[in-house]
């Protein structure tokens, strides 16, 4: 993409930029952000200034990977700032957002690559006749994608109707999203050899194809995981409030008996619950 004018790249990054955001926002489960007009013109201008940005640092960074990692950042922190998202809900997003458009662009750049005849990056991006069915061929397949998670509300967290405050948590999600994203740039490694390399011998190519699938199915069982620590604290959260809940109406009726002493000793042993928890 380093060789196309400002409005080719433009016309590639901006509609793409929407995409992981909207993927990313349904993955994390906050839907109703979609449906606030202010969002939608702030999802806008981030996405333009995403892609723009996009541009300058192609210019000055030389290889993908640093590329892809000094973007994500980027975008995280404009939607800290921008949308005023929490730290967690905007790398949870960003990790997402980036992982759906891997896994629906791999396949399919695979597929293309036979029927377009694409022989490197270059060729691609270059020859306007391989490069349209090629980003519309990708689109179609991202905006069934998120048809697909709207329609079905297919999600890892509830992130709109979380209330988990646990350092344990935090740390989990942490470690589950760093290793999913190390995953990724693993794949875009290998399938970048896979696409634009016609030189690597049938074997290489077999074995680079299995650890493709491999590396996704980590992923995938990654991904699981996160979904299951979010659920165990969730669902723990809501037993210690329901704890709370119990503990409180017993001080309520110990007060209203005017077992005043009893119920100053629940209180300091409910303090003491909190405090541990």
């Amino acid at each position: 993409m380093d060789k196309l004018s400002f409005i080719s790249f433009m016309s590639i990054s901006f509609p793409e930029q929407i995409i992981v955001f909207i993927l990313g926002t349904l993955f994390i489960g906050k839907k109703s952000i979609l449906k606030s007009l202010v969002n939608i013109v702030k999802v806008v201008f981030i996405s333009l200034l995403m892609s723009a940005l996009n541009y300058i640092i192609r210019k000055y960074l030389n290889y993908e990977l640093e590329i892809t990692i000094f973007s994500m950042l980027l975008f995280t922190l404009l939607l800290i700032f921008v949308l005023k998202y929490r730290f967690y809900e905007a790398i949870s997003l960003s990790v997402f957002g980036f992982l759906l458009i891997l896994i629906i662009e791999i396949p399919m750049s695979l597929l293309l690559k036979n029927l377009l005849e694409i022989t490197s990056p270059a060729d691609l991006y270059n020859n306007y006749s391989k490069l349209v069915p090629w980003v519309f061929s990708v689109r179609f397949m991202q905006i069934i994608t998120i048809i697909l998670l709207y329609k079905f509300d297919i999600k890892v967290f509830d992130m709109e109707n979380s209330n988990i405050k646990k350092k344990e948590f935090y740390i989990q999600i942490a470690v589950y999203l760093i290793s999913i994203l190390s995953l990724a740039f693993l794949t875009i490694i290998m399938a970048k050899v896979l696409i634009f390399n016609d030189n690597i011998s049938e074997s290489s190519n077999n074995l680079l194809r299995m650890n493709i699938c491999i590396t996704l199915f980590i992923t995938a069982t990654l991904t699981v995981a996160v979904r299951d620590t979010y659920s165990y604290y969730k669902n723990k959260n809501v037993l210690n409030n329901n704890e709370l809940i119990q503990n409180i109406d017993l001080i309520y009726d110990m007060i209203t008996q005017k077992k005043y002493r009893e119920a100053k000793e629940a209180l300091q042993n409910l303090k003491s619950h909190i405090n541990k928890n």
